[in-house]
This record gives C-alpha cells, structure tokens and sequence, in this order.
C-alpha cells in the first residue's frame, strides 16, 4: 500500500479540479496501480514558493501498486503539468496496524528509574594539567 500526497497547481484546481484528480487518476491506474481512497485537503498558502507557486491545493490518494511500478509513477507525475510536487510513500505499517486494530500505547516515563549521573570533581586534574603546562 502506498501513500501519494499531491501538491496541485492551484490555477488548475479552482477551475477543473475534476479533471485534475482523473488526470492523477489515469496516470495511477495506467500503471497497475488500484485506488483505495482519495482526499481532498483543501487550498493552502506555501511556506515558501515551490516553482514559482505561493499556494497551492493538497490531494491525499491511497493506492496499491506493484513495487516495480512506482518509478514509472513517479516519471509521469513529474512530467505532469497538473502537479507541481508530489511525495509518495509506502505505508506498509499503517496498514497493519488498522487491520489488527492496535494502537501502539504511548511510552511512560518512570523517573526512578532514570540512573543518576556521578558527580566527577575536575578541579584536582585541572591543576594538574596546568602545572605540566606551565612546567613546559
């Protein structure tokens, strides 16, 4: 299972945001690759520019794809006019843990068990060095 988040051109996604994500659609399955979900996160102003962009609209996709596929994907969104920046990750994990239903318990700080530090006094051999420079 793999996890795209797609940074859209946001001049493309006020005016045909549907052709957008079939056109991100299209390139997926083009590839093998079959859609689990798809979210949308909204129009965000960037940290900083990214191809000349100051905003930009955020695609949230969940697919599944063959592990030799991904380079492919990853060409063709480069290439893409639609998509300025894209991150895409495998999410091996998430996926387990929402089949099991676990939830990994927050680890607890246990103060006495938190070894003390010896206190070291550095003075005698601080002397010590500055005798043997001096004697030099």
């Amino acid at each position: 299972m793999y996890e795209g988040l797609f940074l859209i051109d946001n001049a493309h996604a006020t005016t045909e945001w549907d052709n957008v994500v079939k056109h991100i659609h299209d390139i997926l399955q083009k590839n093998g690759a079959e859609i689990l979900k798809t979210e949308k996160w909204g129009e965000k102003k960037l940290a900083y520019k990214v191809k000349g962009h100051k905003r930009g609209t955020y695609l949230l996709i969940h697919f599944n794809a063959k592990n030799s596929a991904i380079a492919t994907v990853r060409r063709d969104f480069h290439l893409s006019d639609y998509v300025v920046r894209f991150l895409i990750v495998k999410d091996d994990k998430i996926e387990d843990l929402s089949q099991i239903g676990a939830v990994v318990p927050a680890v607890e700080k246990d103060v006495d068990k938190i070894p003390e530090i010896p206190v070291v006094d550095i003075s005698a051999e601080n002397e010590v060095t500055v005798k043997l420079a001096e004697e030099a």
